[in-house]
């Protein structure tokens, strides 16, 4: 997978250099080099490693998306619609989600599939786009939250895993 502008944007982040890089992956500097620029692209074993091995939730989001071929949303980092602050991300955040609400009140699922006429696919269509709109702000938001709190995504996870088992939400 290509993940240049990722491993990059993970190593300025965390202040580190090639050399760190690759000395934490188990990999030479010009592997490290080659991945940055795109020469080379990032084994399946490499990406795992380093998803382990650095807790950056944005890194992980990015390499998410290169593997799961388009079931993860992008990162809201162009900076140019949304700012890349953590009060920016809560308010657009704060804003798509109610707007998902707002279009799943009007929206009735009640009525079987079967029945569903092409005005109803086309609304409950809109209203997945509304849901993905959630899911960037959401994601673009806890990346932010991460990089400017000393907390962790990942293990904010792990505490929240059993929670969700208890509830019945995952097996």
């Amino acid at each position: 997978m290509k993940a240049g502008k990722s491993i990059k944007g993970l190593r300025l982040r965390k202040g580190l250099t090639q050399e760190n890089i690759a000395n934490d992956l188990h990999v030479s500097k010009q592997l490290v080099s080659h991945l940055e620029n795109d020469r080379r692209n990032m084994t399946e074993d490499l990406m795992k490693e380093s998803v382990t091995y650095y807790s950056d939730a944005q890194y992980g989001f990015e390499v998410a998306r290169e593997t799961a071929n388009g079931y993860i949303t992008p990162l809201a980092t162009a900076n140019k619609a949304i700012e890349w602050h953590r009060l920016a991300l809560e308010e657009v955040f704060k804003r798509e989600a109610d707007e998902a609400i707002k279009h799943f009140n009007k929206v009735s699922l009640v009525k079987s599939p079967d029945y569903a006429d092409e005005d109803d696919i086309g609304a409950i269509e809109d209203g997945v786009k509304e849901l993905l709109d959630v899911q960037t702000t959401i994601n673009s938001f806890l990346a932010r939250l991460e990089q400017t709190y000393p907390i962790s995504i990942k293990d904010c996870m792990r505490k929240r895993t059993p929670e969700w088992k208890a509830k019945g939400w995952i097996g």
